[in-house]
C-alpha cells in the first residue's frame, strides 16, 4: 500500500525484502555486517535494539518529524531506531477448543492445556524474547524460572519465529499460540473468524514498539532518510491497522472497526532496557536449560 506513494515521491523504485520477524531480520543484518544490501531496516524492536546498536549494524538519524512518536514510545534515546507501531504481546487461542477462564499467568498452568500451547524462541523471535520479559517483569528473577517449569507441559512447540506458530494455530494444529493482542482484529477483520480471541490478563501485557532504522554503510543516505520521515506520515501510518494489524506510533490515526476486536490492555508492562541488555543472555541460558531438560 505505501511503497508505491513513496516511489512517487522519490522518483526511485524500492525492493522490499522479507526475512521473517525482527529476530531473523537481525541475523540477516549481522551476516551482511561487511558488505551490506539494505538501505533500512523495518522491525527491529525495543526487546531487540540494543543488540543492533551494539553490534554496529546502524547509522543514526532523527526524522524531521518525530515529534509524532510519543516520549514513551522512543525507547532508542541514542537517536538510531524510529518507531513507527507499536502493540502488546497475548496468547491467542480458538475459544471454539478452549473453554478455561484464560486471564493470568497462573492459568496457563491449568492441566487442560497440556501440550496445547505454541511459543517462539526467544534466541530467535521477538516476540518469544518479550514473552520471556514478560516472564520476568511478572515473577521476578529468579521467580520466572519456577513459572516456566510449570508451564512447561502445556507447551506443545517452541517455533523458531512467529510465522509458524501462526501457520499451526490456523492449520488447527495447536489451539493457542503467543502472538498479539491485536492479532483478533486481523482474523474477525480478514478471515471472519470471531472465535479466535486474545486472553486478557489480570498482571498486564508486555509492549513491543517496533521501529525503523538506517543500514550502516547504505550506499543511499538521503533517499533512507527520506523514507524513514515517510513512515511517520499519515499516508504510511494509516495503512498499519490492516497491514501490519499494529497500532499505528501516530495515535491522531482513525482505527478501523476491525480493531474493536483487538485487546486493548489496562496496564502495559516493561522492563529497565538497561536491565535487559545486562540480563537477557543470561535468561535466556535459563529458559533454554529448563525447556531443554527432561
Amino acid at each position: 500500500k505505501v511503497i508505491p506513494k513513496f516511489e512517487e515521491q522519490c522518483n526511485c523504485k524500492v525492493n522490499l525484502v522479507a526475512k521473517g520477524d525482527a529476530g531473523a531480520v537481525l541475523t540477516t543484518l549481522e551476516l551482511e555486517k561487511d558488505s551490506p544490501k539494505a538501505d533500512i531496516v523495518i522491525g527491529i524492536d525495543n526487546s531487540l535494539y540494543k543488540k543492533a546498536i551494539e553490534k554496529q549494524l546502524l547509522e543514526k538519524f532523527t526524522p524531521k518529524n518525530i515529534e509524532i512518536v510519543p516520549q514513551d514510545m522512543r525507547f532508542d534515546k541514542e537517536g538510531y531506531i524510529t518507531p513507527f507501531d507499536f502493540g502488546y504481546i497475548a496468547f491467542v487461542y480458538d475459544s471454539k477448543k478452549i473453554t478455561n477462564q484464560l486471564d493470568s499467568f497462573e492459568s496457563l498452568l491449568d492441566p487442560d492445556l497440556k501440550k496445547k500451547i505454541a511459543i517462539q524462541h526467544p534466541r530467535t523471535s521477538s516476540p518469544g524474547l518479550a514473552l520471556l520479559l514478560w516472564t520476568v517483569k511478572v515473577f521476578g528473577d529468579p521467580g520466572y524460572k519456577e513459572f516456566w517449569k510449570q508451564v512447561k507441559p502445556n507447551v506443545l512447540t517452541v517455533t523458531d519465529g512467529w510465522d509458524e506458530s501462526a501457520g499451526l494455530f490456523s492449520a488447527g494444529e495447536v489451539p493457542m499460540y503467543l502472538s498479539y493482542a491485536t492479532s483478533p482484529a486481523y482474523y474477525a477483520g480478514a478471515e471472519r473468524k470471531y472465535n479466535f480471541v486474545a486472553a486478557k490478563f489480570n498482571e498486564g501485557h508486555y509492549l513491543q514498539v517496533e521501529g525503523i532504522a538506517i543500514v550502516k554503510g547504505t550506499k543511499n543516505r538521503q533517499l533512507a532518510e527520506k523514507f524513514v520521515e515517510f513512515s511517520l506520515t499519515e499516508d504510511f501510518q494509516k495503512e498499519i491497522p490492516l497491514t501490519q494489524y499494529m497500532f499505528p506510533i501516530n495515535q491522531s490515526v482513525q482505527l478501523p472497526d476491525a480493531f474493536e476486536f483487538a485487546l486493548k490492555p489496562d496496564k502495559k508492562l516493561e522492563l529497565d532496557t538497561a536491565l535487559v541488555d545486562q540480563k537477557q543472555e543470561e535468561w535466556i541460558l535459563e529458559w533454554e536449560k529448563i525447556m531443554s531438560s527432561g
